[in-house]
């Protein structure tokens, strides 16, 4: 999607007064960089700069450091005698949910680890439970065959039969009943950020230190027992939240 060019005449070319410019090149990177992370500029769509000036009343200067912003963050492309273009496809996670197949399409779990853990008081705080050991999954989360995120689940019965992510299951309700075979009921949400740690890093493709969204939740039936802690580390360049 191209954004559109003011179709009024500049001011002073009718004998008006100069407008204003926001000199502000951050204004502009958030501006640019929100409609991108929310899905309203798509992969593919072409940023000009003669627009961006005139759209949001700001200096050419401005526009090409806030352009150069989104390249450095990956989000935008820039070529001579090309220009600016949205790069890489953002995946929009609901808050409260597991995937929104409306916006992002359906997510793609890969299973790399499955292994019991000690409930220790960090968890238990969490997850109540008078059992000693918790099963715990970690997956290597993906969209579009490109790795987004890893998940660390902590489930109370280490028993239960291991649950299949299906691509088709884009609800956090339906999943919940297919993996505990009970309603549910809440689930509970943290968001936090940090930086990738090197295990991380190489899992998801992308330098240590580089910026993660971090996702606590907890969730629980309709009769509130807890019945799994997790918590997702997802790649701030690709993924953004709504709710």
């Amino acid at each position: 999607m191209e954004i559109p060019a003011q179709a009024a005449r500049h001011p002073r070319s009718v004998g008006g007064a100069p407008v204003p410019r926001h000199s502000s090149a951050r204004l502009v990177h958030q501006l640019i960089r929100s409609s991108i992370k929310s899905g309203l500029l798509r992969e593919g769509d072409a940023l000009a700069e003669h627009t961006l000036v005139e759209q949001f009343q700001s200096t050419r200067a401005s526009v090409r450091f806030a352009l150069q912003l989104l390249a450095d963050e990956g989000l935008v492309s820039r070529r001579r005698r090309i220009g600016t273009t949205v790069q890489g496809k953002s995946v929009q996670i609901p808050m409260q949910d597991v995937t929104d197949s409306r916006t992002s399409g359906p997510l793609e779990y890969r299973l790399i680890r499955d292994d019991t853990f000690p409930a220790h008081g960090l968890i238990l705080h969490r997850m109540p439970t008078d059992r000693s050991q918790l099963r715990m999954l970690e997956y290597v989360i993906s969209s579009d065959h490109v790795p987004i995120g890893t998940l660390v689940a902590f489930q109370v019965d280490p028993s239960h039969d291991m649950f299949e992510h299906k691509p088709a299951v884009d609800d956090i309700a339906t999943t919940f009943e297919s993996i505990y075979g009970r309603p549910f009921g809440r689930m509970e949400t943290w968001i936090d950020a940090v930086g990738a740690d090197e295990q991380t890093a190489a899992l998801l493709g992308v330098s240590p230190g580089a910026g993660l969204l971090v996702r606590d939740q907890v969730l629980a039936d309709a009769d509130g027992v807890i019945h799994e802690f997790a918590y997702a580390h997802y790649r701030a360049d690709m993924v953004s939240f709504h709710s």
